[in-house]
């Protein structure tokens, strides 16, 4: 978006907001971040910096505002938030993603508390991201707090005949920040008995990379085969299957659901093994030393490559 620097200038007069009550900030129907690997790689300085600035509900959602502002490619844009405007600066000014993550948590922290104050939806503060944080006090006048694409297009027309631009912001910014969402089954897992005795079958293969049989058979390969007996199909690699599945927190996982980790060989991606939770902090995996079976997930090893569970839809 051009000229945000002014913008942010114009629009930090704007923000003398009277107090409402009833704020609405419901992330959890937002679903988790749905990203590429080159966006999860932020993921620690995303919650690092979440919790510095008191946002650590909203990592998700950071996740998903960096692979919209992004495009999903650091290299071509280092001003991963593409925030650079909202610290004072020209636009892109901002040459390090990590320096980009630290000031756009920090912006969206304040957009939130300003939020909060006003009484709007979470839809009306992350659509201030883009459009600026006159757009809270404009929904708060003119829409009762609420944001909607009605909402958004008339402010971004009231911008441009107050200002002369032809066009201002992405009115479907919160659509397209959304699409990088994904949302979790409610259920989990109904016919677990079925996928317990799948696993049961295959515990004892020895593990072998790209093996995909009881010969020898690799984690992913393992995955594939027992949700298959359920009637699931998923990609071949962890990654992959990773990808394909909603990100769900700790506290949510159930018997089940994947659990995935990261770094545990040197490999061209960020998920390098994948198990099958089975609850009470153990998981049923292809082992690279004892092939098939149960293993605690809470060991020392298993905990620093934690990567997250997931689960199928």
């Amino acid at each position: 978006m051009g000229r945000r620097k002014i913008l942010y200038i114009l629009i930090s007069l704007c923000l003398n907001l009277s107090i409402l009550s009833g704020c609405n900030f419901e992330e959890s129907s937002y679903g988790t971040a749905n990203v590429s690997p080159l966006v999860e790689q932020w993921r620690r300085y995303v919650e690092d910096y979440a919790s510095m600035y008191g946002v650590s509900d909203h990592v998700e959602l950071l996740m998903a505002m960096i692979a919209q502002e992004s495009g999903g490619d650091s290299a071509k844009t280092p001003d991963i938030m593409q925030c650079s405007a909202s610290a004072g600066l020209s636009n892109n000014s901002i040459t390090d993603p990590i320096a980009s993550i630290r000031q756009g948590v920090k912006y969206f922290s304040e957009l939130l508390k300003t939020g909060e104050q006003a009484g709007v939806d979470l839809d009306t503060v992350l659509q201030s991201y883009n459009f600026g944080g006159g757009y809270i006090n404009y929904v708060v006048k003119n829409y009762s707090g609420t944001h909607d694409e009605t909402a958004a297009r008339a402010f971004s027309g009231f911008m441009c005949s107050q200002y002369g631009y032809s066009s201002y912001g992405d009115v479907l910014y919160v659509q397209h920040v959304k699409s990088h969402m994904k949302q979790a089954s409610q259920s989990g897992i109904t016919n677990y008995a079925l996928l317990e005795a799948a696993m049961h079958e295959y515990e004892g293969v020895p593990y072998v990379f790209g093996g995909t049989g009881k010969s020898g058979i690799d984690c992913s390969a393992l995955m594939q085969k027992c949700y298959l007996a359920i009637g699931v199909s998923l990609p071949r690699t962890a990654q992959e299957q990773y990808d394909s599945v909603s990100h769900i927190s700790e506290n949510e996982a159930r018997p089940g659901d994947l659990i995935f980790f990261t770094g545990t060989y040197n490999a061209n991606s960020y998920i390098t093994h994948v198990g099958i939770y089975v609850g009470s902090g153990r998981m049923y995996h292809a082992s690279s030393s004892s092939g098939c079976t149960y293993a605690s997930c809470e060991t020392s090893y298993w905990k620093s490559h934690f990567a997250g569970y997931g689960r199928v839809n």
